[in-house]
């Protein structure tokens, strides 16, 4: 009998580590998302796992041992699949929400033409779980889940989207929840309140919207053997057995989280690796601090249409005594920089914000750029573009830790004034050490936490899945059970001002008439 144990035991330890098979399904080509995606897929790899990563944006000296990569970025055309964001410049929340709609929907016929798409839809392949980023005007992609018959593991790459709250069963309430595109902080007045419901509800409603447009996609192209039972899109996009999300409290707004979604900001910190000399030069002797200066991998700061921000931070890093260290995409041929600025195509940003000698980060806000910058202590100065990255800096300016230039604000004095304040007072400083402590206080590193949860997701698939992420969207809002109380309500109310109406006729009695004497 002991050795019956022993088999059994040994065959149950087997079990929980046996490799999987994961299909990484991450084929939009925007550069920052795959610095959450890559971590989590190498972590996996360390593990044992099998990799298959579909993406528009590839490892450009060949991917990790474990990883098989097909990259699809050739049948994506450039200009269209990034989209243009500056037209994202100061549109409202319903141009921007209608601009994702529209930007998902061509992109998705874009992918799914794509001939390693077509061939993968219609193979023989075995997936034990498919990662994906489908909540991002990319719905179609839960139709994979249906395909290879495996678990559904969704990846999002920032925390206050209220699509994703509706999706996964818990919506967000207006009241002190934000979406991405909600300039405000959460301590809000009335009409900041009406704005913030007005920004969710059409968020959602063209999230549903635009549902139908994905269905006719999925009907369209996922037509491998066996596609009659699929069921509706909708019922797809609640079959996810975990939901990870790119946020954190130190780093935004704490709010209510669902049972299977878990949260793992921070996924983008990697290990700290030496500069190169002459950075490691630069940074060691700018006893006075250096300052960077990088608006992200969207936005060109080298622009010719960003020539009054580059003129204003110009001529104000001109009079300070610290080093600046500048992004600057192209080969530079503009007036003679100030001595003190240092213009290169490309800086690694995270080495360089754990110097020491680091003393301001002025960036676009965008959530990885401002995570790093809590992580590491750095006080921030904001000057936002478009998505997420005012209301990233709102809640910078409310938490202490930086200020916010708007483009409209943009001038010598605004800049000159802002860097100053922010170097001057130790107070954005001591906020920001904060935060980071904050932040670091974790019982293990994020992409461990993703590793873990997918592990778990696969040997209990949708256990951590609430009932409220599959229901309707009636059911959900209880809008049938709103109808009938209010229909309930106003018979009453009728039924109540009927019979008042009639005892007042009752109390009144018929009107009597006087006689009038004739003389």
């Amino acid at each position: 009998m002991k050795w019956l144990l022993v088999l059994f035991l040994t065959a149950t330890l087997y079990a929980e580590v046996t490799p999987k098979r994961i299909l990484a399904f991450f084929p939009l080509i925007a550069k920052s998302h795959h610095f959450i995606f890559r971590p989590i897929m190498e972590e996996l790899t360390k593990r044992g796992h099998e990799i298959v990563y579909v993406t528009g944006f590839g490892y450009e000296n060949g991917p990790p041992k474990g990883i098989t990569q097909i990259n699809i970025k050739q049948y994506l055309p450039f200009r269209e699949a990034e989209g243009n964001v500056t037209d994202l410049i100061g549109a409202t929340a319903f141009d921007s929400a209608m601009r994702f709609y529209k930007f998902g929907i061509k992109l998705s016929h874009m992918i799914l033409n794509a001939p390693p798409v077509k061939k993968l839809i219609h193979s023989n392949d075995h997936f034990d779980a498919v990662l994906m980023e489908s909540y991002a005007v990319q719905e179609y992609q839960s139709a994979l889940i249906h395909k290879f018959g495996c678990v559904g593991i969704e990846i999002i790459p920032l925390g206050d989207f209220s699509w994703v709250n509706e999706i996964s069963g818990l919506p967000s309430n207006p009241s002190y929840q934000l979406d991405f595109k909600s300039e405000v902080t959460e301590n809000m007045n009335f009409f900041q309140r009406l704005y913030n419901t007005y920004v969710i509800t059409i968020s959602s409603l063209i999230g549903y919207y635009k549902l139908f447009e994905m269905q006719r996609i999925v009907d369209q192209y996922f037509t491998y053997p066996g596609w009659e039972t699929r069921p509706p899109l909708s019922q797809l996009l609640a079959n996810r057995s975990l939901i990870l999300t790119n946020s954190h409290f130190a780093v935004g707004y704490p709010q209510p989280l669902t049972s299977h979604r878990k949260e793992i900001g921070g996924v983008n910190i990697l290990p700290n690796k030496p500069l190169p000399q002459h950075l490691q030069k630069i940074m060691d002797e700018s006893t006075n601090g250096v300052i960077y200066f990088s608006l992200g991998s969207n936005i060109n700061v080298s622009d010719p249409h960003n020539e009054n921000i580059t003129q204003a931070f110009m001529n104000t890093f001109r009079e300070l005594p610290h080093k600046v260290l500048m992004k600057w995409e192209v080969e530079y041929t503009g007036p003679k920089p100030p001595a003190n600025v240092k213009l290169e195509k490309w800086f690694p940003q995270q080495d360089i914000l754990s110097h020491k000698n680091c003393i301001l980060f002025i960036t676009h806000g965008g959530l990885l750029s401002l995570t790093e910058a809590v992580h590491f202590a750095v006080p921030v100065i904001g000057v936002p573009f478009f998505g997420d990255q005012a209301k990233n800096f709102f809640f910078a300016e409310e938490a202490g830790i930086g200020k916010m230039i708007r483009l409209e604000e943009i001038s010598y004095e605004r800049v000159s004034s802002t860097i100053k304040e922010v170097l001057s007072n130790k107070r954005y400083k001591e906020e920001i050490m904060k935060r980071s402590k904050i932040f670091r206080d974790k019982p293990e590193e994020p992409v461990k936490t993703a590793a873990y949860w997918i592990e778990h997701a696969m040997k209990y698939p949708n256990v951590l899945t609430p009932k409220s992420a599959s229901i309707s969207y009636i059911q959900l809002h209880l809008l049938d059970v709103k109808l009938f109380v209010g229909v309930i309500l106003s018979a009453i109310l009728y039924a109540v001002w009927k019979l008042l109406a009639t005892i007042a006729k009752l109390f009144r009695g018929k009107p009597t008439t006087k006689k009038v004497k004739r003389s």
